[in-house]
């Protein structure tokens, strides 16, 4: 059967869109994980861009790959140049398997220069047939050539972190209704509030009140420390209440309410600049057995602006992943009053 050329310009377009959705079996599953957890260079685009951008290139491959196909097979020079084509699709997939798949960028880069070259004679090949399928393979190349730089500057940002990881956000109900997450270094589910899962932790007892609570000595972060540290606890009579308002940088703060795994806390917190740092006082307000707890506290932020590549990126990453609400629900749970 002889195939028409708007039956062969759909091939060629699904043809080419395939290679995209073989590579994106072994990307989507890395997105969320291993890739979410490196450390990004100064460039890097977020991570949602890359589908619509491939979809669009994959298409353009499709449209260019027809223009030549279209030519006839019977001639020479056209099936060496859809050899070439095919040649470079493949290396493009093998790219997105050992990126994300095996978790390499070293390797990656070696071959993506490989690939590079591919689309290089595929231009080349495909210009001596039909010229016009230069521009629709210019953006290709030149998407591949920073995607190159992406992937060099990942390799040498993260070749002193193969271990670190970014897990998904999904969430497994603990028997007392609350949520927990997943946690590095294995992505585990954190053990659920209360006393489970806190049985390393110290445990702080109140001489006068005889209140006690577990809490962790260190919050296990690089650049954020503790200052004010276990929490200091008070317990007045209720009810207990939640103003919303004021400023973080006010004199008296800023109180929000904080929903933490379905128990409600009345949060303020005052911060100020010194030493190339920001320190910030917490403190945490709910209620228990009608009494109103308090648990106030200090932690010292770094300026991540004064810390050079890696750390700099690092920084960042920690601070805005950062979370004391889940660390101050698990205390709270374990809190225990006379």
């Amino acid at each position: 059967m002889k195939l028409t050329n708007p039956l062969k310009l759909v091939i060629a377009i699904i043809f080419s869109e395939l290679a995209g959705i073989i590579g994106s079996v072994f990307t989507a599953p890395s997105i969320a994980t291993w890739y979410a957890g490196l450390i990004k260079p100064a460039l890097n685009p977020p991570s949602w861009i890359f589908a619509p951008v491939w979809t669009t290139l994959f298409a353009l491959m499709g449209i260019a790959a027809f223009l030549v196909w279209k030519k006839g097979l019977e001639r020479k020079d056209v099936k060496i140049a859809l050899i070439i084509f095919a040649v470079q699709l493949i290396l493009n997939t093998l790219w997105s398997i050992i990126f994300f798949g095996f978790n390499n960028p070293g390797a990656a880069f070696i071959e993506i220069i490989f690939l590079w070259l591919a689309i290089l004679a595929t231009i080349i090949s495909f210009k001596k047939i039909s010229k016009p399928t230069v521009w629709l393979l210019l953006p290709y190349i030149l998407w591949v050539s920073f995607a190159g730089y992406l992937n060099f500057s990942l390799w040498r940002l993260n070749a002193n972190t193969p271990n670190q990881v970014g897990c998904t956000l999904e969430t497994k109900i603990c028997s007392d209704g609350s949520s927990v997450g997943r946690t590095e270094p294995n992505c585990e589910f954190a053990a659920c509030p209360g006393v489970a899962g806190t049985e390393l932790w110290n445990t702080y007892t109140d001489s006068q009140s005889g209140v006690s609570f577990k809490y962790p000595e260190n919050l296990t972060t690089k650049y954020i420390n503790t200052v004010d540290w276990p929490p200091l606890v008070q317990v007045l009579p209720g009810p207990y209440t939640c103003l919303e308002a004021g400023s973080e940088n006010a004199p008296a703060g800023k109180t929000e309410k904080r929903l933490v795994d379905n128990r409600e806390y009345c949060l303020t917190r005052e911060s100020e600049g010194a030493a190339g740092s920001i320190y910030t006082q917490y403190a945490y307000a709910f209620a228990q057995a009608d009494k109103v707890v308090y648990l106030t506290f200090s932690l010292r932020f770094p300026q991540c602006g004064n810390y050079s590549e890696p750390q700099l990126t690092a920084c960042q990453i920690e601070r805005e992943t950062f979370d004391i609400d889940s660390v101050i629900d698990k205390i709270a749970r374990t809190l225990k009053l006379n």
